[in-house]
């Protein structure tokens, strides 16, 4: 798994957007509402970090994988990131990717104070 391939999957999406506000080593992944959906780390001395939005249930049913752990900074919000090395491991990340953008988009944005 690449950041490309994981790029083609989330820019898919209508009103996609690549941003990368926190340096050159985290690509974030934002829909048309401007919500993020998806974060990856890129680190070259470890596997591609694919962090996602997931209800609680989801959350807890993916940290059952050894290759999945709860978000930094986000975890307590359903977030968890995904270290991705092998095909069988995209293979189940993928569907989060598309499950944390539906999540992100199902409410209107929060309207300014």
């Amino acid at each position: 798994m690449t950041l490309d391939e994981l790029r083609a999957l989330a820019m898919a999406f209508p009103g996609a957007a690549e941003e990368y506000p926190f340096g050159d080593d985290t690509a974030v992944f934002k829909a048309a509402n401007r919500k993020m959906f998806v974060l990856a780390s890129v680190d070259p001395a470890q596997p591609l970090g694919v962090t996602v939005k997931l209800t609680p249930e989801e959350a807890s049913e993916a940290l059952l994988f050894p290759f999945v752990s709860v978000a930094a900074y986000l975890g307590r919000h359903g977030w968890v990131t995904a270290r991705v090395s092998s095909e069988p491991e995209w293979e189940i990340a993928r569907p989060w990717v598309e499950r944390s953008h539906s999540l992100v988009t199902a409410k209107p944005a929060r309207r300014a104070r």
